[in-house]
This record gives C-alpha cells, sequence and structure tokens, in this order.
C-alpha cells in the first residue's frame, strides 16, 4: 500500500501481489513455467549425472515461485494422502530441490520435515523406528536419487509408505522399491550418453539447463 498526500487530503494506492491464474490446469501452468522439451539446435546435459536428454524439468523456476509450489502441494500430493487416508509422521526429501516441496507438504500436513545427504548416507533427524514417512523429490529420470533416499531413510527402522511425490517423473517407471510413483507431470524422456546420444550425431549441442535455460527456450 502506498501513500501519497495532495493538500490535506491523504490518498492511498492498494497494490495487490500478483495472483496465479487458478484456473489453468496445474500441468499447464508447470508446463509454460520449467518445461523444455528438445527441438533444436541446443539440448540439454543433465548436471546432476551428465547424461543428455530430450526432456527436463527447471525446478529452479518452480521452487523459487511459493504459490506455484504451494498448489501442488495442496491440491496434488496433500490431497491425494487426505483422500487415501495416510498420516505421515515424516517428509523426507533430498537437497537441493526436494526441500521447498517437501517442507510445504510437511507443513500442510503437519508432519515432520527433514531431509537425507546423499553423499555420506546419513539422515541426521531424529526419526523413530515404526514412524511413517513419504518420501518426495523434485523429478525422476534414472530415480538413483529416490532409491538412494528410501535406502538410507529405511536404515532408521522408519516405514516408508507409498505412494512416493515427484512434480516430474520421466523416467516411464510407475514404482520405485515397489512403492507406488504419482508424479504432477508425466512423460517418457529418454537418457543417453555422449557417446550414444542421438542429438549430439545431429549437430546439436549440449548445454547445462539451469545457466543456460533462455538459451534452450530461444529467447537468446
Amino acid at each position: 500500500m502506498i501513500f501519497h498526500k495532495r493538500g490535506e487530503v491523504l490518498y492511498f494506492v492498494a497494490i495487490y501481489p500478483k495472483v496465479m491464474d487458478s484456473k489453468k490446469p496445474i500441468q499447464e501452468l508447470i508446463k509454460k513455467k520449467a518445461f523444455w522439451e528438445y527441438s533444436s539446435h541446443t539440448h540439454v546435459q543433465t548436471s546432476e549425472s551428465g547424461m543428455h536428454t530430450n526432456l527436463y524439468l527447471n525446478t529452479n523456476r518452480i521452487v523459487s515461485d511459493p504459490s506455484l509450489v504451494e498448489r501442488i502441494v495442496k491440491d496434488v500430493f496433500a490431497k491425494d494422502l487426505k483422500s487415501k487416508g495416510i498420516r505421515p509422521d515424516w517428509i523426507i526429501s533430498y537437497p537441493p530441490f526436494g526441500l521447498p516441496i517437501a517442507y510445504a507438504l510437511a507443513k500442510n500436513m503437519q508432519a515432520n520435515f527433514g531431509y537425507v545427504d546423499l553423499q555420506t548416507q546419513e539422515c541426521n533427524f531424529d526419526i523413530k523406528s515404526g514412524q511413517k514417512v513419504i518420501v518426495i523429490g523434485d523429478d525422476i529420470y534414472s530415480g538413483r536419487s529416490i532409491k538412494k533416499t528410501i535406502d538410507i531413510v529405511s536404515k532408521t527402522g522408519a516405514s516408508i509408505v507409498a505412494p512416493i511425490y515427484t512434480i516430474g517423473n520421466f523416467s516411464g517407471t510407475k514404482n520405485i522399491s515397489g512403492l507406488e510413483v504419482v508424479s504432477v507431470l508425466s512423460e517418457k524422456g529418454d537418457l543417453y550418453t555422449k557417446k550414444d546420444c542421438p542429438m549430439c550425431a545431429a549437430g546439436s549441442k549440449p548445454l547445462l539447463p539451469r545457466t543456460n535455460w533462455p538459451l534452450l527456450m530461444g529467447k537468446e
């Protein structure tokens, strides 16, 4: 709210924050904001594994928008948990991009929030044996980060319950470690080594996605 004084009269102008269009399907909003699909002279080389891919979800652009994260959690993940009658004790993820999503879901479900360290293979939170844990991630390509998270949390004796939640699932898999996967956006992508990449063979240049996002989207 901004105030302006003219003479003896005080006027104010209300400034309202931008409101996300609640009428648009959540999948459409995510695709418009953060989704890339190969169709040009450049393609993605993932920073996590170094593999080349023809589909990519830039979760930086999702987690930087709290209203979008809140809608994803409220309209998809929390709604699904409540419909299934699941009351988790913990929502666990892995850094960096899974953390804001997991925190938002934990807050919505009034559960504890925690995360694992994929490098040290540790989870330094006071998770008790038998407690119910929901594992959440930002996206799935190979599923390795989710599998490692499950293995680490399992060492605590906690009960990891389905489903696993992610924003994007480009692996084509419907379950990981015997647990159902529920994702907001599911499309089958392909991963290639540099040696076997058909996009490279066609003359396309591999780029790290987050630092080259405008170029990948054809805006540079």
